[in-house]
């Protein structure tokens, strides 16, 4: 009997170190892909948007916690009609297909931008931009 719970508290143990070990991995990874997302934005975004608080708006709006805000409704920028219609809130996945193609998924967007192709890219773009609030 004594063996038995020996053996259930290491293996409860073990168990335990590796979940623990799991998710410090699955954070690591999810490290990762927000400072790749950090670069797609630098890289395809900046240009043309700021994602920090109190960040202007340049020729797009600020995306500073703009995954749970209203398409079309920051304060102080310019939206084209569509983009006021479209009126619900950005979530990941709406803004991941959103910036797979601009003009397809808003007709009528002023943005001009082509579109970003790589899939993990935009995943990583709305991780790091739902990060950014």
């Amino acid at each position: 009997m004594l063996f038995t719970v020996k053996t259930r508290i290491k293996t409860g143990l073990c168990g335990l170190l590796l979940a623990v070990a799991g998710a410090q991995s699955g954070l690591a990874l999810a490290d990762d892909l927000a400072a790749k997302g950090q670069a797609v934005f630098e890289r395809d975004c900046s240009v043309c948007h700021t994602a920090n608080a109190g960040g202007a708006n340049i020729m797009g709006p600020n995306l500073h916690g703009v995954i749970g805000r209203n398409a079309g409704s920051l304060a102080g920028f310019s939206y084209s009609q569509a983009m006021k219609d479209k009126g619900a809130a950005w979530s990941r996945e709406s803004l991941e297909a959103f910036v797979t193609q601009p003009q397809a998924a808003v007709p009528g967007t002023y943005m001009p931008y082509q579109g970003l192709a790589d899939a993990d890219e935009r995943k990583a773009l709305s991780l790091w931009l739902s990060q950014q609030h």
